[in-house]
């Protein structure tokens, strides 16, 4: 388990683990302790790394579970409410109580034809 980890983590200190800067030419520095590791010795090495799709979704605050809720959330309709770029009336709306609780709800209108979204504080 050592030796994979040495494989994978040689862009990291060896002495503390924080990340090394690649800012001169001939050595990698860490910036906190000072240790410095040739750059020879990690030019040949290969950097991998797996994203899964949880992965992007839980790196952009976004879940397969909240897209669901949304889309359900989008079939209710203000046939009122006007979008500002394409004139159309009648937007499809979410509403969220996103302020403090003694504020009104924010909405969110998306429209049907030019899918423009716009905000509304109630």
């Amino acid at each position: 388990m050592t030796e994979y980890s040495r494989q994978r983590d040689f862009m990291f200190c060896d002495m503390c683990g924080t990340l090394m800067s690649f800012s001169d030419p001939m050595f990698a520095r860490c910036p906190l302790c000072k240790f410095q590791k040739r750059l020879k010795d990690i030019a040949a090495k290969d950097i991998r790394y797996t994203i899964s799709s949880e992965d992007l979704r839980r790196e952009l605050g976004v879940s397969a579970l909240d897209d669901i809720e949304e889309e359900r959330e989008l079939k209710q309709m203000d046939h009122n409410a006007k979008c500002k770029v394409c004139q159309h009336v009648g937007m499809a709306y979410v509403a969220r109580q996103i302020r403090s609780a003694d504020e009104g709800q924010t909405i969110f209108y998306t429209c049907p034809i030019c899918a423009y979204r716009q905000t509304e504080n109630s």
